[in-house]
């Protein structure tokens, strides 16, 4: 081995000591020169072999959480800085962009949600990418996301939140796939939002943008992300909940086209109290495939990834198409679950509490970062409170908002004379 060699891998022990007993994420100038030295491939190798994160606690979060806000603000001196201010689920959100083209993926699919600016949002949300914003995150960030994503099996759960760093004060997640890096800070409310390169966001984040972060904040606050559509009237609608292929999509977006309006195809919020509500989050849908396509022929020219459709759902953005049709939110009267039948006609008949839970609750909690007990324990009130029904879905597809049409008169009519008797 040449002097230099021996000289490169004391180099490297002594880094990789200082970090061991700093346990810090500072942006120091020995750590720049182990990084030229050794590349960030060998420093992955090395900070993992060495279990660093075993002794993390709330303070390496904290520095971790810092450097990624001086990232955003070096972003956002380089760039045009724009905040928009959103009402979701009754909460003033903000959200703070220093990439022109993260602010053209995210807002279409909560501009129906848009509000005036406020002084004292309740969440600010800081949205960036290093590619459009020629930036590099600093310090040992890039190491760190690296580890957790060679080794997702060691160091995040199974809702892919970085486990080393959550605690009582700090939140972060990796989706892994395209690496989108986001971390909440609860004593300040704040969080962050990054990716690589907008370029890699993949069409879901789009269409129901900042999952994780929202579903964290907004589950605090008596606010739970469901997987399940709405749909209704003012006084009163319908959640639409089942497993993927049941027609739950197509039962919702059949809707467009009726008296219903619309408050989610996909994802929506809802709440136990004082009653059972519905909020809306994301004014988009989705089909698979042609026969949906086929089922609803009049949608066909509102794709909004025509040329993807091979490999990605279609998406539409509804804003601009049913401006009219999408409220904020309604009144909870029912669950309803649906199911293929075949047949041609559409019936509704009453089911159990048990069928409505076990509608909504697997897909919510496999597919949504930060659910759990209490979810696991708002989704049980909710179908408590609630009748569920079962959707037998007809190949006539007109008779279905006909249907729910039928049964939300009923019901809003009874809860109109439960509410004239309490008083």
């Amino acid at each position: 081995m040449s002097g230099i060699e021996d000289d490169n891998k004391m180099g490297i022990e002594t880094g990789i000591e200082a970090i061991e007993s700093k346990l810090k994420v500072e942006t120091v100038h020995w750590m720049f020169q182990l990084l030229e030295v050794i590349g960030i491939d060998t420093m992955t190798w090395q900070l993992h072999n060495k279990e660093i994160f075993a002794q993390f606690d709330e303070d390496d979060s904290y520095q971790c959480f810092e450097l990624l806000r001086a990232a955003f603000e070096q972003a956002a001196e380089k760039t045009h800085l724009q905040k928009r201010f959103f009402r979701i689920g009754d909460h003033n959100i903000c959200l703070s962009f220093a990439s022109a083209a993260m602010l053209d993926h995210i807002v279409p699919a909560i501009a129906h949600l848009e509000t005036s600016p406020t002084a004292d949002p309740e969440l600010t949300i800081c949205i960036w990418d290093s590619a459009s914003t020629k930036t590099q995150l600093p310090g040992l960030l890039p190491v760190f996301i690296q580890i957790f994503h060679w080794y997702w099996h060691e160091y995040l759960d199974g809702r892919q939140n970085i486990k080393p760093l959550c605690n009582d004060r700090f939140l972060a997640s990796l989706k892994l796939g395209a690496n989108v890096f986001s971390m909440l800070d609860w004593q300040t409310n704040t969080a962050l939002y990054w990716i690589k390169d907008e370029a890699d966001l993949p069409y879901w984040d789009k269409s129901s943008p900042l999952q994780v972060i929202l579903s964290w904040w907004l589950g605090r606050h008596q606010r739970q992300y469901v997987h399940a559509a709405a749909v209704g009237m003012p006084a009163g609608g319908v959640l639409i909940a089942a497993k993927g292929g049941s027609g739950k999509s197509t039962s919702a977006l059949s809707c467009l086209s009726s008296e219903l309006s619309y408050v989610g195809d996909d994802y929506c919020l809802v709440a136990t109290e004082p009653e059972p509500y519905a909020y809306s989050l994301y004014c988009t849908g989705k089909l698979k495939g042609a026969k949906d396509f086929e089922r609803l022929p009049q949608l066909a020219h509102m794709c909004s990834n025509q040329a993807e459709l091979e490999e990605e759902k279609a998406v539409f953005f509804f804003k601009d198409y049913f401006p009219d049709k999408i409220i904020s939110g309604f009144p909870l009267r029912a669950i309803l679950v649906p199911k293929i039948t075949g047949k041609k006609d559409t019936h509704i008949i009453k089911s159990s509490t048990v069928a409505g839970l076990k509608a909504l609750a697997p897909s919510t909690l496999f597919q949504l970062s930060g659910t759990g007990k209490n979810a696991m324990g708002t989704m049980a009130d909710l179908a408590r409170q609630l009748p569920c029904y079962a959707l037998e879905l007809g190949t006539e597809i007109e008779q279905i908002p006909k249907a729910i049409s039928c049964l939300l008169e009923d019901l809003n009519a009874e809860a109109i004379s439960i509410g004239a008797n309490d008083s």
